[in-house]
């Protein structure tokens, strides 16, 4: 078998995958809170312990792990978690060779993973005209931001990585330039990711609170921040007005970050928003809003009205993706590589 692992600020999933099925579910999936273990390294040895007695026999061929934050040589100090996870040390506990071991930037692994989407799961904003060899964009809020470019090699899709969630996030209208001055004397930069997140969220309602009597306040004052997203989106349920108005104005603001990473990489093969969050938000999406802050950008906006974008709702597409690249990683093992559980 093949080993995915799918690394997130919140939860970390691993799972058991057949290498020679693309399409075909884990056999074996767990999820894990992040938080509650010291490394990378804890929650792969109580999977492995799991793992064992179910599939006595089963040897791992390769394994891949798509984690939040920069990958660089093989090494990545997680942004939103204190983990240092390196491949040699992850080597050492499946007891696999370095080079049958992978970690990617977790929307390489996304991005992998809309590679292989079935069209079911894919929700439609703007159908436009894709191109089949352009370029794509994959754009994932959650717990952070993150953001991946898919270029097109003889046919082939490239997954490069990219650190934009943390790039300058600018006002598109006079109405936003409170925001970016209320996101400088909280954070000192302004980035994407302070707004396009789960966080993000929190940061919006209280940017939003500004303007708001204490009467009219939807959320207990002491509420706490990571509570806030599931609990304002259950008030816009309600139609609370002050939590649709957070709600539309996260989706305005995504919709001019895709409309941006749209043109930085000319994607015209499409764009597609993953993550945890588009999906959850959906109801409060008006797709009328949403292309005109993505087309709003002068004499580019018929190009980018052309441009496909979609929907990933598969909760474990970083999952799939991880998995996808430890089959091209399996497919260079050899026999005596191999690792037993």
């Amino acid at each position: 078998m093949i080993l995915a692992g799918d690394i997130g600020g919140t939860k970390t999933l691993l799972g058991l995958f057949d290498p020679e099925t693309p399409s075909a579910l884990p056999r074996l999936l767990r999820s894990y809170p992040s938080r509650d273990s010291p490394s990378l390294e804890s929650v792969l040895s109580q999977f492995l312990g799991e793992a064992r007695p179910l599939f006595p026999e089963a040897s791992i061929q390769a394994a891949a792990f798509g984690v939040a934050g920069p990958v660089i040589a093989g090494r990545c100090q997680t942004t939103n978690l204190p983990w240092l996870i390196e491949t040699t040390t992850l080597a050492k506990v499946l007891t696999l060779p370095p080079h049958a071991v992978a970690l990617a930037n977790d929307l390489v692994s996304i991005a992998w993973g809309t590679t292989a989407a079935t069209a079911d799961s894919l929700r439609t904003i703007n159908e436009g005209s894709p191109d089949p060899q352009g370029t794509r964009v994959v754009i994932a809020p959650g717990t952070g931001l993150g953001e991946a470019i898919i270029g097109m090699h003889k046919g082939t899709p490239v997954p490069l990585p990219t650190e934009g969630g943390h790039s300058d996030w600018a006002p598109t209208c006079a109405e936003e330039i409170p925001l970016l001055e209320w996101l400088w004397e909280k954070f000192g930069h302004a980035s994407p990711e302070r707004l396009l997140s789960g966080p993000g969220i929190a940061h919006l309602y209280h940017f939003h609170l500004h303007t708001l009597p204490p009467d009219q306040q939807p959320l207990p004052a002491d509420l706490p921040d990571e509570k806030i997203p599931e609990t304002l989106s259950r008030k816009a349920q309600e139609g609370n007005p002050v939590a649709l108005a957070v709600m539309g104005h996260f989706w305005k603001l995504l919709a001019a970050e895709a409309g941006n990473m749209a043109l930085k990489t000319l994607s015209t093969g499409g764009v597609i928003l993953a993550g945890g969050i588009p999906e959850k938000v959906f109801p409060f999406l008006d797709q009328k809003e949403f292309m005109e802050s993505f087309t709003a950008k002068g004499r580019y906006r018929d190009l980018l009205s052309k441009i496909p974008v979609r929907i990933a709702s598969d909760p474990d597409i970083g999952l799939k993706g991880a998995a996808e690249i430890a089959r091209r990683l399996s497919r260079l093992t050899g026999e005596s590589e191999r690792s037993s559980l």
